[in-house]
């Protein structure tokens, strides 16, 4: 996963860091950001064939990604990027700084 490849770069290899929820926390903010990047070319084009105008305007999703790509170049596969990258980078930085929080509270408890 990309957490794990992101937090081995971050922490420089060091295992002792592998319960901090500050580096889990950054790598899993920075592992957000990138599977929207990944993603999120993919997720516009969705967007576009979910709209009422698309039986009109695309004959499929090859189509309107070339339409996409040819009418307003390709930039527009990552309009809406930035707020997407906060939204989902906040939610697993939070998800991964917390796991070994409450990992170590769990252990204690049982």
């Amino acid at each position: 996963p990309l957490q794990v490849q992101i937090f081995s770069m971050i922490s420089f290899g060091d295992d002792s860091k592998k319960q901090s929820p500050i580096y889990n926390g950054a790598a899993g903010f920075l592992a957000g950001c990138g599977s929207v990047l990944l993603t999120q070319p993919q997720d516009c084009v969705k967007s576009r064939m979910q709209s009422e105008a698309a039986k009109e305007l695309y004959s499929g999703t090859v189509d309107c990604a070339m339409k996409i790509l040819r009418n307003e170049g390709p930039a527009a596969f990552f309009a809406g990027a930035i707020p997407r990258m906060v939204q989902v980078g906040m939610a697993n930085g939070i998800s991964f700084a917390l796991f070994p929080v409450i990992s170590q509270l769990l252990n204690k408890v049982m």
